[in-house]
């Protein structure tokens, strides 16, 4: 099975980056000589790519509509017949450096560039990588590539070894099924938990913490005991086009997928609408929905605790729990309580639809991946003791 959560080497050899291009003879394009920069894969956008030396390449890195969240994301394949320096410089247009770059070595592990090999424009509109390469290809990313054959496996893997079935609930624009994994249970009116992930498709430490928090919960002792009082429904993966496509945000409607939840003109979002509403119409009553991204910090947007929901005081609950579970470094999250009231997010829909809390768990952009992990671990087991505490009589 492939792991859950990838972890990081600390640093690539020291002479695989380095400030300069060498020069020999220039090809026509991106894709042709001894050196070139192709983006022919899953996650890949499809940007425009100029070359501007033998070894130096510019890629315009513009997003999928105007106007959408700052998310410049970039994934290319640079490929060496001999070994070379290489520089890539990539040109925002009006938006900013976001994620530090990183590149796959040859096990197979995504490691930061230094910053000694990214130079940064002065007003962050443009960006420079230097790498130096043996022969061979290397794959460059904003963030780690998890395309979508890695996430059909890990859901595959993960629903056959907790014993979880796998439910197409929809499909996307581009027809690509969206799947939930499912637990049932027992009780005919067994409340309805729901996982959510993959709507802003660059958001992968998203979608490390929700895999993480996903190994933590249902590997608990005496798991199966609690979980036996809750109907589950998990989809991790909301916006295959997205992914598919390397779109800073949206799916292929021109859509931030996380703006829809109250208009529902997107099938991904309208999919997993009806798989509530069906669930809830059996009898099984929404009881909570945890929702996995990225920002720029660790944070968990979090209803007010007078929001008059049930379960009453479930995030201040919550979070004490994580709190209490939290071995790492200073503080676990950061919460907010109020952020983008009003808007149609998964968050607010859920708590006007069914008065049911909704959290939207937020994993910093550059936040270390192994912390990512205890992080996602802790807020697990703070979960499992919250449900075990309601069997108990112990929580309101």
């Amino acid at each position: 099975m492939r792991p859950s959560v990838l972890r990081l080497a600390l640093a690539l050899p020291a002479a695989l980056f380095t400030l300069s291009a060498c020069a020999t003879v220039q090809p026509a394009d991106c894709t042709s000589g001894d050196v070139r920069l192709t983006q022919e894969f899953s996650n890949a956008p499809d940007y425009a790519c100029r070359r501007t030396g033998p070894a130096s390449f510019e890629l315009t890195v513009l997003p999928e509509s105007p106007d959408i969240n700052p998310s410049p994301w970039y994934a290319f394949d640079l490929e060496a017949e001999r070994d070379t320096e290489v520089s890539v410089a990539l040109d925002y247009g009006d938006y900013r450096h976001r994620y530090r770059p990183k590149i796959e070595n040859s096990n197979g592990m995504w490691v930061a560039f230094p910053d000694s090999a990214v130079t940064l424009s002065n007003d962050g509109h443009s960006a420079t990588l230097h790498v130096s390469l043996e022969a061979g290809r290397y794959r460059v990313a904003a963030q780690e590539v998890i395309g979508l054959d890695e996430r059909e496996a890990w859901r595959g893997d993960f629903a056959a070894q907790h014993a979880l079935a796998i439910e197409t609930i929809g499909h996307s624009i581009d027809g690509r099924a969206i799947e939930a994994l499912s637990r049932r249970s027992p009780s005919p009116d067994a409340p309805l938990i729901i996982i959510v992930g993959g709507q802003h498709p660059p958001e992968v430490t998203g979608v490390l913490g929700l895999r993480a928090f996903l190994d933590t919960l249902f590997a608990e002792p005496s798991a199966s005991e609690v979980f036996d009082r809750f109907e589950w429904l998990i989809v991790p993966d909301l916006n295959p086009d997205g992914v598919a496509e390397g779109h800073w945000r949206e799916n292929l409607g021109d859509t931030d997928l996380n703006r829809d939840w109250g208009p529902f003109r997107q099938p991904e979002i309208a999919a997993i609408r009806d798989a509530i509403a069906a669930r809830a119409g059996e009898g099984h009553t929404p009881f909570l929905l945890l929702d996995f991204h990225s920002t720029r910090r660790d944070v968990l947007y979090t209803p007010h605790d007078n929001a008059g929901l049930t379960p009453a005081n479930f995030s201040a609950d919550w979070i004490a729990l994580l709190n209490e579970a939290w071995t790492g470094e200073g503080e676990a999250f950061e919460r907010d309580p109020s952020h983008n009231p009003g808007l149609p997010t998964a968050k607010s829909w859920f708590a006007l639809t069914y008065n049911a809390p909704a959290l939207t768990v937020e994993f910093g952009d550059e936040t270390d991946r192994n912390r990512i992990a205890d992080l996602s671990s802790a807020g697990a087991v703070a979960l499992h003791r919250y449900l075990a505490g309601i069997r108990a009589g112990q929580v309101d």
